[in-house]
């Protein structure tokens, strides 16, 4: 456990370290070498320790309550661990998550466990954006580190942040069906969320008129604002994610008495300006740039898909949580063209100008808000 940085500073470390790193690539757009084959190598290397730094500082946080559920899972951890009764394999919802969980518990420790989790989340995103972008991942991936809410889903919401992550990593096997099915079936296993992610990812890959998508997404983004919670209300009563009443609740408030509640059961303009931009960038590359990648069309339509789902259901409580589900795709949605195809002569110097947009939001919610 890393016990020398004060608990206060722990998670601000983080976001200042990606602030600082957010800066440095910055300026090496500015100056126009930030694509240069010797600085790519530099920063491919760098990102390999980072990322490496990471999972443990991630994985060996104190237990304590500043990390939300870290707490929660370290008491049922030691729940179990006390317990007589023998590890036993279960099929219950988010099987594999609380499988492990219950196994670490009987034959290893909390830490090691909680490493583990970070290794998945943290080693998926990185093994994903080398896989897309080959030695060109840095960017890429501190684009994804730099997302406002990364931090939050390693050690909080962390089934939904392994589940996603892994998710996005089999997004990047479609052409090797069945490890991208397995991958899919783990991430399910993570957290049941990630049923959403698949089904819209099979839907966009069969329909893949993305100014369908658009329309229905500028579609969603009405009906929620004109009806949301009687589209809520509906959507609990019909039992979407099967016997999972968490579901249900979240869309309708009952049964948070005694709980924070995260997010306001309000219509979040904030949470739909910073969708929009993920919206806008897909729209401009595709439909005014011509931006003919099929892999990038599957991508942009899938996260259309998913966040109209967020959409529909925006005053939900803890609503950041279904949000994130197209979250996770959005950072790939930001920046694959900028890493795909020159557009601009100055195209380095936009590319930072881009960087310095995305993580704005993660700027005021991180830092200045605090």
């Amino acid at each position: 456990m890393i016990d020398f940085i004060p608990i206060s500073d722990y998670t601000p470390f983080f976001h200042y370290s990606i602030l600082i790193l957010v800066l440095i690539t910055f300026w090496q757009c500015n100056t126009g070498i930030a694509l240069h084959k010797n600085i790519v190598s530099i920063n491919a290397v760098w990102g390999i320790l980072f990322t490496i730094l990471l999972i443990f500082y991630m994985g060996l946080r104190p237990i304590a309550s500043i990390f939300g559920d870290t707490v929660n899972y370290a008491q049922g951890f030691y729940t179990i661990q006390h317990s007589s009764e023998p590890f036993i394999w279960t099929w219950q919802t988010d099987w594999l998550f609380y499988n492990l969980h219950a196994w670490f518990a009987k034959y290893s420790d909390i830490h090691t466990f909680f490493l583990l989790c970070a290794f998945i989340y943290v080693g998926s995103l990185w093994l994903a954006m080398q896989r897309i972008f080959k030695s060109y991942y840095y960017i890429p991936l501190l684009v994804i580190f730099s997302m406002f809410t990364f931090w939050n889903y390693g050690v909080n919401g962390i089934r939904n942040g392994m589940g996603a992550s892994v998710f996005i990593l089999a997004m990047t096997y479609i052409n090797r069906l069945p490890i991208a099915i397995l991958l899919s079936i783990i991430a399910i296993g993570f957290h049941k969320s990630c049923t959403l992610m698949a089904g819209a990812a099979v839907i966009a890959w069969f329909i893949k008129n993305s100014y369908f998508y658009l329309l229905a997404w500028i579609g969603c983004v009405g009906a929620s604002y004109a009806a949301g919670m009687r589209i809520q209300n509906y959507l609990a009563n019909i039992g979407l994610l099967g016997d999972d009443n968490r579901f249900a609740d979240y869309l309708t408030g009952d049964n948070m008495v005694g709980e924070i509640i995260q997010m306001s059961m309000v219509f979040r303009w904030d949470f739909l300006i910073y969708s929009a931009m993920g919206v806008f960038v897909g729209y401009y590359f595709i439909f005014r740039r011509n931006f003919r990648d099929e892999y990038y069309h599957w991508l942009y339509n899938t996260f259309l898909i998913t966040n109209a789902f967020w959409v529909l259901v925006i005053r939900a409580a803890y609503s950041n949580r279904f949000a994130q589900i197209s979250w996770f795709i959005m950072p790939i949605i930001l920046i694959y063209p900028f890493m795909k195809r020159r557009f601009w002569k100055n195209h380095e110097k936009i590319l930072g100008a881009a960087l310095l947009v995305f993580y704005a939001f993660s700027f005021y919610f991180n830092i200045v808000k605090g």
